[in-house]
């Protein structure tokens, strides 16, 4: 009996038949293995080793390779508060030996119908620097320093990777920080991966962050978190970026900025009320029209810092961070779904015939409505306090919608309106969107 039919067991007791697989040396459905990197030298945060997970699929010549996200800490105090909230996120002590594979890792073709042959690798993010970092301390009993080796740990495992059978074509891919960092090192990646004939190409998966001032009067700007950060990290933007911001090198962590410098294809997924934007700007749990009013400018601006990228996937939604979630087949926009729209990006810079590019999706597709969550497929939003998910009704006339007015427009009786569940209310406010 295969591996998978000894081990078929439902996500939630996965760790279970993780701990049953390792007892009869076989992997469990769907995981990832573990590999150490050679390199010693570069470690997480504590100086516990870094490593990657990995699984060869079927298609020996087509690899994704995937940056977790989490953050970041920029000062001593930031990264001593990381350490005792979230101390998975810099260091691997605690590590399993396989993991199960996120959404876009999946070889189950109903899970992830793009991607499920391919060879997957997932880089853990232990350096909690956006993937840039170059600062490397030798750890010992009196030696207290954090380690920042995110940049290095990326450039090790693409080396290793050579080493076992990189060809063909790779996609880097990243949500949230990971995203960043995605777009921190593809160029990078496309020249070293050049002369052994490896098609390099990217997607950016929430990580296309503004550098907008502050809400609350006494948080820190975005500008000086990341000039922090990158003071900390020893960080390594593109040079070509640094060029232009000669003065404020921290400039090129913040997408659109980026952007313009990076030549290798790159599909930018973003939502338009990006929840970790919203709450790096203190707009955390908006229930005040002015908070209302602040969401829609966040929305205003990431739609306009889209404007001249070459293929968008932007949802108007309060999410963050899609392809490495379930619900990722689900998102669309104008009816294109987000599979669709990837696979049809994929085959473009492949194979750029006009018959291709003719039955292909738009490479553009930006919520045209500029309401939050008026995108039938966003993920729910739930009401922090409570859990529960906020009526669709509510929300809308929580920042401005006039319910009775609607509702007269519509033909309909305002305590209708109100109690309509989210599938009936969408269609109908979709043309007055």
């Amino acid at each position: 009996m295969t591996a998978r039919g000894r081990c078929r067991c439902h996500w939630l007791t996965w760790t279970l038949c993780v701990l049953i697989a390792a007892c009869k040396g076989a992997a469990p459905p769907d995981s990832l293995r573990l590999v150490w990197l050679s390199n010693t030298t570069l470690t997480c945060n504590d100086g516990s080793p870094a490593g990657y997970y990995i699984r060869r699929g079927s298609n020996n010549h087509h690899w994704v390779v995937y940056l977790e996200g989490g953050g970041y800490c920029w000062d001593e105090a930031s990264c001593a508060a990381r350490w005792r909230r979230r101390p998975s996120l810099m260091s691997s002590t605690r590590w399993p030996r396989a993991r199960r594979a996120p959404a876009l890792l999946s070889a189950d073709p109903q899970a992830n119908p793009i991607w499920h042959a391919s060879n997957h690798v997932l880089l853990p993010y232990c350096s909690s620097d956006m993937w840039a970092g170059t600062r490397i301390y030798r750890h010992s009993p009196s030696n207290s320093s954090f380690s920042f080796a995110g940049r290095f740990i990326v450039r090790s495992v693409l080396d290793e990777l050579l080493k076992i059978g990189l060809a063909g074509r790779l996609l880097l891919v990243g949500s949230s920080a990971g995203g960043t960092g995605v777009m921190l090192h593809v160029d990078a990646a496309r020249r070293s991966l050049r002369p052994y004939g490896v098609r390099v190409a990217a997607i950016a998966d929430s990580g296309w962050f503004l550098d907008r001032p502050p809400r609350a009067r006494r948080a820190s700007s975005a500008d000086a978190i990341a000039r922090l950060g990158h003071s900390l990290w020893s960080g390594s933007p593109p040079n070509s970026c640094v060029r232009e911001y000669r003065d404020k090198p921290w400039l090129c962590y913040f997408g659109y900025r980026l952007y313009p410098h990076i030549r290798t294809p790159l599909f930018v997924f973003q939502y338009l009320f990006d929840s970790a934007q919203l709450t790096a700007e203190g707009v955390r749990a908006p229930r005040t029209r002015a908070q209302w009013d602040a969401v829609h400018e966040t929305g205003s601006a990431i739609r306009a810092s889209l404007k001249r990228v070459k293929f968008a996937f932007a949802p108007a939604c309060i999410a963050h961070g899609a392809l490495a979630r379930p619900e990722w087949l689900a998102i669309n926009v104008s009816g294109v779904s987000l599979p669709r729209a990837i696979s049809c990006w994929e085959r473009r810079f492949s194979n750029g015939s006009r018959r291709v590019r003719a039955r292909c999706a738009p490479r553009r597709l930006i919520e045209r409505c500029s309401w939050p969550q008026c995108n039938g497929s966003c993920p729910r939003l739930r009401d922090p306090r409570t859990g529960e998910e906020v009526a669709l009704a509510a929300l809308l006339q929580s920042f401005g919608l006039d319910v009775r007015g609607a509702a007269a427009a519509m033909g309909l009786d305002a305590r209708a309106l109100s109690r309509m569940s989210r599938a009936e209310l969408l269609p109908l406010l979709a043309p007055h969107t």
